[in-house]
């Protein structure tokens, strides 16, 4: 069985982006998904549940802050894909999340999210 990476991007063609890379590394994508209620959402479906995730910090409605805060309660590795990484340092100093500024290399999306699940 691959691993469930959700997605958590607002922007459509970055999100189809992603989802097409990962699912030719071999995960199976949970989402995409643009807001937050979306994402929690999926985060208690415990069929769809997912191993990671990737987020964008500013999305539809707000930030995913309260979601990454939910991954992490839950045990869920999950990293930000961002042009905003100030802000999500300030915002979750706390969680110390691995964080990425876009642009991104699409390769390195996929190494994370394998050191991520390691």
């Amino acid at each position: 069985m691959a691993y469930r990476v959700m997605i958590l991007e607002d922007d459509p063609f970055i999100a189809l982006d992603m989802e097409g890379v990962m699912e030719d590394a071999g995960f199976d994508i949970v989402g995409p998904v643009a807001s937050v209620p979306e994402a929690l959402k999926l985060l208690n479906d415990n069929d769809n549940a997912p191993d990671c995730a990737l987020l964008d910090f500013y999305v539809t409605g707000g930030t995913s802050e309260f979601v990454a805060r939910e991954l992490a309660r839950q045990g869920v590795p999950f990293m930000f894909l961002t042009g905003n990484a100030a802000d999500v340092r300030d915002a979750l100093a706390d969680h110390d999340p691995l964080i990425r500024n876009k642009p991104v290399q699409i390769q390195r999306i996929v190494e994370d999210v394998e050191t991520l699940l390691a």
